[in-house]
Parts: C-alpha cells; sequence; structure tokens
C-alpha cells in the first residue's frame, strides 16, 4: 500500500480475481451453472467471465436466470465488486490528484530544445526575462526554463507579469539548482545556454555572506558538472563575489563558461559614475536589448584598411575594436594597424542587422575642430563615501586607482569598519565614521559641500530591496536640502538595487544613479545570447587600458551645428574613439535618455556647447 498508485490498483486486482475464482469455483460446487440457449451448462470459462461482469456491474443481477444458491452467490460477488470499484475509484481519485500536483510542483522533466536555463531566483531574474524577450523577439518559439527553490504558482505569476506582451514563454521547475536530480528536470544538455545566478539570501529570508553565495554557485557547477558528461560544450554563464574563487569554479566547469564577479564591476560603475555623470546611462544603453548594443561582425572586404579608415566606413554603427583570428580583443587597436580578412570587427549597432558599409569619405575643416588641450595635472580631492555595504572594500580599492596622491576620503556607515583595512591604499587616506546615513543630524556635522564627489552605497544587511532604497531615496533628499541651505551642490551618484525606483529617487535630484543588480542582469543576459561579448566586456571594465569616459565637447569641436562625423575625427586625432555625446539640456530628463545619446550617424547634425560633454573610447 506504501508503494503508490501502480502498486494498489495491482493490489485489487489480485483480490478481484480471487474473488472471481470463489465465485466461479462455488456455482461448479454447488451445481446451479447457468445453461446457455440450447440448454446446455456453460464452460467454466464462462462462469468466470459472466462472476467478472457481476463484480463490475452490480446491475448485472437483474437479469440472473431464478434459483437462489445461485442468485446469493452472485450477490455475494457483486457486493464485493462494489467494494473493489470504490476503492479503484478513490486509489485512481488521489493518484490523478498527486499527479496533477506534482506538475503544480514542477517537478515533471522538461521537453523542451535550444532554450535558456536559470538557476536561482534573485531580484536580477525579471530583468532578464525581459532583456532574452526583447533579444528573442524575432524567434520562433522562445523559451527560458528557471529552476528555483521557490513555489511555482508563485514564480509563474512573477514570470507572467514581467513578459506577457511577449512571444518568450517561460517554463518554471522547482528544486535546488545543486541537486542533481532537480538539475535532471530543466534538459540541461539541450539548452543553448545555462545562467547560474548568485542567491542573495538564505531560505528563511536572512541576507547571505559573499562566501555563502559563491560556495552555493560552485556547488551548482559541480552537479551541473555531474548531470552533463560533456558539460564543456555547455555555453555556461556563472556570477561570482570572490577573485579567488573564480580559479577553484574554473576547475570545475572548465576554461569555456564566462565566469562574471559582479560586485567589483558594480564597484567599478559607481566610481566612475561618481566621477562622471551619465555613465551609468551609457552601460545601460550598450548593455540591454532595447536600442545599441555591442556585435561582432567580421568585414573581410575591409582587409588592408587602417582602424582609422575603418571608423568611417560605417556611417549608422560605430567601430570600437578587432578581435583577431587568434582571439585577441584589442579596444581599440593602434589606429594606423592594418585590418586582416579573418578580424571580426567589434561594433555598436542598433541590431546586427543595421551594420553596413555605409559610410562616405568626408572631410573635415580644421576650424570645426578644437585644438588638443595641454594635459592637467589632477590635485587631491576629497570623497564622501555613505553607506557601508558589503563591496565597499572593493569601492574604496577602486576609487585609489583614480584620484590623485594626497586625496581624502570619510566613509560613514551604521556598522564598525576597520580602517586599517585601507591602510595599503596609495593614494588617498581613508577616516570612517559609525552612524545612520539617513540621520539629518548627523549629515549636518559632515560639511558635505567640502567635498568634491559623495558616493552613496545601498546598506542591505537584513534589510529588503525596498527598505534599502527607501533609505537610499531620505539620505539624498537630506543632502539636496543641505545644499540648497548651503548655496553649493556636489556632484552625488547613488547605488539603487531596483529599476524601478530609479525614477522616483529622481526627485532626489541625484547626479547619477548605479542600478546595481539591473546592470548585472544586463551583462549576463547579453553574455548568454553572445559567448564572445565575454572578452569584450573584460577588455571594457578592466581598470587598465581604454575606458569609456565623458568629457567636455568644447574640447573636441567649435561651438555651432555640425556632423557627428568632425566629432569622430577630433577623438581619433587624439587617440580616442568618439561613441556619442550627452547633451546638458535634457541630462535630467528621463524620457529623452538623460541626455545621452550613443551611436548616432555620422552625418547627423548636432550642436554642442561647453556644458554637453563628448561619450569617447580613452586611455584616461
Amino acid at each position: 500500500m506504501a508503494r503508490g498508485v501502480g502498486a494498489q490498483i495491482s493490489l485489487l486486482a489480485v483480490f478481484t480475481a480471487m474473488l472471481i475464482l470463489i465465485t466461479a469455483i462455488a456455482v461448479v460446487a454447488f451445481g446451479v451453472v447457468p445453461e446457455d440457449d440450447d440448454h446446455h451448462p456453460v464452460s467454466f470459462a464462462m462462469v468466470l467471465w459472466r462472476s467478472l461482469m457481476h463484480a463490475l456491474d452490480p446491475g448485472t443481477l437483474g437479469g440472473d436466470a431464478p434459483g437462489w444458491t445461485f442468485l446469493l452467490i452472485m450477490l455475494f460477488i457483486t457486493i464485493g465488486g462494489l467494494f473493489v470499484l470504490s476503492a479503484l475509484i478513490g486509489v485512481l481519485t488521489q493518484g490523478f490528484g498527486d499527479m496533477i500536483a506534482s506538475w503544480r510542483r514542477g517537478r515533471s522533466v522538461v521537453m523542451e530544445h535550444g532554450h535558456t536555463v536559470i538557476l536561482g531566483w534573485t531580484p536580477k531574474v525579471p530583468t532578464l526575462l525581459r532583456e532574452f524577450a526583447i533579444a528573442n523577439a524575432n524567434q520562433k518559439k522562445p523559451c527560458v526554463v528557471v529552476l528555483a527553490d521557490r513555489d511555482k504558482v508563485d514564480m509563474d505569476a512573477d514570470a507572467s507579469a514581467v513578459v506577457k506582451h511577449s512571444r518568450l514563454r517561460i517554463v518554471t521547475r522547482r528544486g535546488s539548482p545543486m541537486t542533481m536530480a532537480d538539475l535532471r528536470l530543466v534538459n540541461l544538455a539541450a539548452s543553448k545556454a545555462v545562467v547560474v545566478l548568485t542567491p542573495d539570501v538564505h531560505a528563511d529570508g536572512s541576507t547571505m555572506l559573499p562566501s555563502e553565495s559563491d560556495t552555493v554557485v560552485l556547488k551548482t557547477l559541480l552537479a551541473i558538472a555531474k548531470v552533463v558528461p560533456d558539460h564543456q560544450k555547455l555555453h555556461l554563464v556563472a556570477e561570482l563575489y570572490d577573485a579567488r574563487t573564480e580559479s577553484v569554479a574554473r576547475r570545475v566547469i572548465g576554461p569555456q563558461a564566462a565566469l562574471l564577479r559582479a560586485s567589483p564591476l558594480v564597484s567599478r560603475l559607481l566610481v566612475q559614475t561618481g566621477r562622471q555623470s551619465g555613465l551609468s546611462v551609457v552601460y545601460s544603453e550598450l548593455l540591454d536589448f532595447d536600442g545599441n548594443e555591442i556585435y561582432l561582425m567580421a568585414q573581410p572586404t575591409l582587409a588592408g584598411k587602417t582602424f582609422r579608415d575603418a571608423v568611417f566606413a560605417f556611417e549608422t554603427s560605430s567601430l570600437i575594436g578587432v578581435r583577431t583570428a587568434k582571439g585577441e580583443m584589442l579596444l581599440p587597436p593602434k589606429f594606423d594597424r592594418a585590418l586582416a580578412a579573418d578580424d571580426e570587427l567589434v561594433l555598436i549597432s542598433e541590431d546586427d542587422s543595421t551594420i553596413a558599409l555605409d559610410g562616405k569619405p568626408s572631410k573635415f575643416d580644421d576650424s570645426q575642430i578644437a585644438p588638443i588641450p595641454e594635459p592637467v595635472e589632477p590635485g587631491p580631492e576629497r570623497t564622501l563615501v555613505l553607506g557601508a555595504c558589503t563591496r565597499l572594500h572593493i569601492v574604496l580599492h577602486e576609487l585609489d586607482a583614480y584620484v590623485a596622491a594626497g586625496s581624502k576620503t570619510l566613509v560613514v556607515g551604521e556598522h564598525e569598519i576597520a580602517v586599517e583595512d585601507f591602510a595599503n591604499l596609495k593614494h588617498m587616506a581613508v577616516e570612517v565614521q559609525v552612524g545612520d546615513v539617513t540621520d539629518r543630524l548627523l549629515l549636518d556635522t559632515l560639511d558635505i559641500t567640502s567635498f568634491d564627489h559623495i558616493i552613496v552605497l545601498s546598506e542591505t544587511a537584513d534589510r529588503s530591496q525596498e527598505m534599502a532604497d527607501a533609505r537610499t531615496m531620505v539620505t539624498l533628499l537630506h543632502l539636496r536640502d543641505i545644499e540648497s541651505l548651503a548655496g553649493k551642490k556636489v556632484p552625488i551618484t547613488s547605488e539603487i538595487l531596483d529599476i524601478q525606483n530609479r525614477d522616483l529617487a529622481s526627485v532626489a535630484e541625484a547626479d547619477d544613479f548605479i542600478v546595481s543588480n539591473t546592470l548585472v542582469s544586463l551583462m549576463v543576459s547579453q553574455i548568454a545570447e553572445n559567448p564572445h561579448l565575454v572578452a569584450v566586456f573584460d577588455e571594457l571594465f578592466s581598470p587598465a587600458g581604454f575606458e569609456i569616459y565623458l568629457k567636455p565637447a568644447n574640447q573636441y569641436v567649435a561651438s555651432g551645428e555640425l556632423a557627428f562625423g568632425v566629432v569622430c575625427e577630433a577623438a581619433l586625432r587624439r587617440n580616442e574613439v568618439a561613441i556619442g555625446y550627452r547633451l546638458a539640456a535634457t541630462a535630467r530628463d528621463p524620457e529623452k535618455g538623460y541626455g545621452v545619446v550613443v551611436n548616432p550617424a555620422k552625418n547627423r547634425k548636432i550642436a554642442l556647447g561647453a556644458s554637453d560633454k563628448v561619450i569617447v573610447l580613452a586611455e584616461s
């Protein structure tokens, strides 16, 4: 009885067979065997058959020939049959109910092929689903399978709310990504990409430490390696926190996997954006699928042309680099380097279908190009960091790489911070202070207008994402009020966790926001769709080499209306690559992309003033 529906039905079948056999023997023993139409006694097999019919259909009793002995024997099997049928109906009902419940719990094996698998459910999942819906809009039957230790009904409801107007089909399964039996449900071997997300909280809702999150990811990778024997052919994207975990993960899953360390990435973007407003909007434009993205495409007809000449071979796309046949990523290469036929060009374009050699040779008027300014040595800076989160150490080390010697940074957070942890910084000294960053009395004592930059970090320890963002907004409102009373503004960059809170937070008039979860999700979704972008992002977000900067437009071109191609020429003369611009007049308008325009056509006429910016790929 404990073996399930199949065993219970088998037991009932055995009981029914015994009941029929006993009935048939009794009929023969008492000499009441019924006769056929020719008045001959029926065979024993026919007695068995009629006994079965009486067991299955109580109404058969009314058609029996008179004879009390025979009728009483048939009444016996009919009553026994009633019990058997009742038990059978109960077993089938329970079994069918259990099967439906199993389907609702998401315990059946996925039969999809060419699908994307997401392992784990974190606040990044809605953004991932939204981006996959946009990226696969031109596919026939796009599908994403999510495996997470969460109620299937809740996952289905949340996923449907995100992609309800798209063609993307979401299949959810409940289970632990660390368990091999659960991983087998999502058909990893037939998938086109597998995304492993780092969990943020434990099952009881408490915040998970970065080391614990990496442990979960490593165990998931071990389970994947066991479930898929040929796992090195999987297109795997995994998120990690600690750089020391990466080498171990490589040993587990192989060198082909894309391993992203989210915390250093967000920290670097926070520091860069804190020093140049608008940078987060540029990265968001490049990383999401709604607008311009980065593509790799071969253009053998450009073989022999220099990189500088190839920049103007594209009218509606922006050339930023080259991937050689040996896999070397040059972002960008030397401008006089001749392109090879087997080079892949790294381009920013609206879609891969819009990449075309549609450029025209241009003649530039030197009067439109501003003279190259003399380099200015930066002086010491004072930075205020509000909020002590898990990535604080990484933020300060990133900041140290950008500031000049003699700089100072004050860190204020609700938890005790050991100042000796920052003794190895080369360019700046760090002072720490314990306090609530939403406390107005505390903020009034900090003399915030004396700082050159302010960075507000989300303090997420034992708080929900909504509460952390709410505290950030309160801090921003206090800062702007203090500035208003002092009559002086300081650039403020803040970290927001939920993209839905960005527009709400803009009421506080921060200069820029880093929506950390969204940026990481965008990068993961890009790499899941195009594995070659791993090398591009490694180069683009590395602290060494070329990075994206927003620089004053009057350092490149003269005022007045001119084509964007003139800006590109001015940037090339400075050993830089121009990819767009930012207009100060619309810098606070979300409807106009906060003034940021990436990848404009080179013949597009624009008028840039002293307060506008040019977006360039430069070394410094």
